[in-house]
């Protein structure tokens, strides 16, 4: 496990088993973690507040992107170790506490199909609900956006003061700007109409949860893959 400061006040956790998970140090206003990654690796998350000296009882809220296993695989034992708010958007919800099945890949695939991909992991309850236009109290405003595709209450979240976009898995960044995933893409017509929303904010730096951050001229660059892959395509 390694820390990674992108901008000062946020950094990315590398090294966790999928998916990356991302921090924000908010000072007085505790930490806040996007994503956390799948289970197991709740250990690795909370020594990551050590490198930057913070207690673990400094984490205040997590947020899932969406409802995957891989952004949500730690929740339940960091909330429980550091009493942490757990936030997901409403569209999500039912499927993160248990109403609703998870969505079983479109093809045969011999990992996700071990994993359980129908099984509900757990029933985690959800303290906060999102919708589009929220807006949290951390990194000058950090602002809910609405992109569903990948899943129906996939969020991206914008800090514009900071010129930061956590984008979740709206899209990749592995080898150049890639679509997310097909086989557990719910929608992917709507997850080609989130990546043209997203590539019209104005945003220097793109995290997503697969792949390299992008730093810099991220939505410029957002835009040009938008117009040259995606247009006609759906």
């Amino acid at each position: 496990m390694s820390l990674r400061e992108i901008v000062p006040g946020i950094y990315t956790i590398e090294g966790l088993k999928m998916g990356r998970s991302y921090l924000i140090d908010g000072g007085s206003d505790g930490i806040t973690l996007i994503d956390s990654s799948t289970g197991g690796v709740a250990d690795r998350i909370i020594q990551a507040f050590d490198e930057i000296r913070r207690p673990a009882w400094a984490l205040q809220t997590i947020i899932a992107t969406h409802y995957h296993y891989d952004h949500t695989g730690n929740v339940q034992t960091l909330r429980e170790r550091t009493g942490a708010a757990f936030c997901a958007h409403v569209e999500d919800t039912p499927y993160i506490d248990g109403r609703m099945m998870w969505m079983a890949p479109r093809v045969p695939f011999r990992g996700w199909a071990e994993r359980g991909v129908r099984r509900r992991h757990y029933t985690l309850s959800v303290d906060r609900t999102l919708t589009e236009g929220d807006v949290l109290p951390v990194a000058g405003g950090l602002h809910v956006v609405h992109a569903p595709g990948h899943t129906p209450g996939h969020i991206a979240l914008y800090a514009k003061e900071w010129g930061v976009l956590f984008s979740g898995d709206a899209f990749m960044n592995a080898a150049g700007l890639r679509l997310p995933v097909a086989m557990s893409t719910h929608d992917m017509a709507q997850a080609r109409a989130s990546i043209r929303k997203l590539a019209g904010l104005e945003f220097e730096h793109a995290l997503p949860g697969h792949g390299q951050p992008v730093l810099s001229r991220a939505s410029e660059k957002l835009g040009e893959w938008s117009r040259s892959w995606l247009d006609g395509r759906d």
